[in-house]
């Protein structure tokens, strides 16, 4: 099985394609989507649709995965933005026929190390550890924050397999 794990963002959508084979998890492509704040709303949103299309159609994923929308009350006009790239994926998801996944930030953290609140660096050093990739070398922390949920998505779905 192949899955794409994303971190969607306006500024930044990183993404990331793992492999689930019998020897574990293979990392098959890495990538991160910039548009700049100066362009159109509309505009940017299409060259972040525009891009993981073309990324699905290179790699072909069976699932995306997305970390649950948390909206803090201090920023609504956050939560609302990104919740635009959000549906511009799901969209994506949907025309392309791949399934669509979403899960919270806090279950990400505590299934990739352990601790449901672990900071940015623990996410990162344990990415690292777990693929043996050193993390500045795949690009902006979004496109590690990307592989975190597809390997999240991978060891649940293992989990699941096994309780069946």
């Amino acid at each position: 099985m192949l899955i794409c794990g994303i971190d969607p963002g306006l500024n930044v959508t990183g993404y990331g394609f793992l492999a689930v084979t019998q020897r574990g998890l293979v990392l098959k492509g890495t990538g991160y989507i910039r548009t700049s704040a100066r362009d159109p709303l509309p505009q940017r949103l299409e060259e972040i649709h525009r891009a993981l299309k073309a990324a699905f159609r290179r790699h072909r994923p069976q699932a995306i995965v997305l970390e649950k929308l948390y909206a803090h009350y201090r920023h609504p006009v956050t939560a609302s933005l990104l919740g635009h790239a959000r549906g511009v994926i799901a969209m994506l998801a949907r025309e392309c026929g791949i399934a669509y996944f979403e899960y919270p930030a806090t279950r990400v953290k505590k299934t990739v190390t352990g601790n449901g609140h672990a900071s940015k660096a623990q996410m990162q050093r344990m990415i690292e550890h777990m693929l043996g990739f050193a993390a500045e070398a795949l690009g902006p922390a979004d496109v590690t924050d990307a592989i975190g949920m597809a390997v999240t998505h991978a060891i649940l779905m293992r989990q699941q397999q096994k309780m069946a």
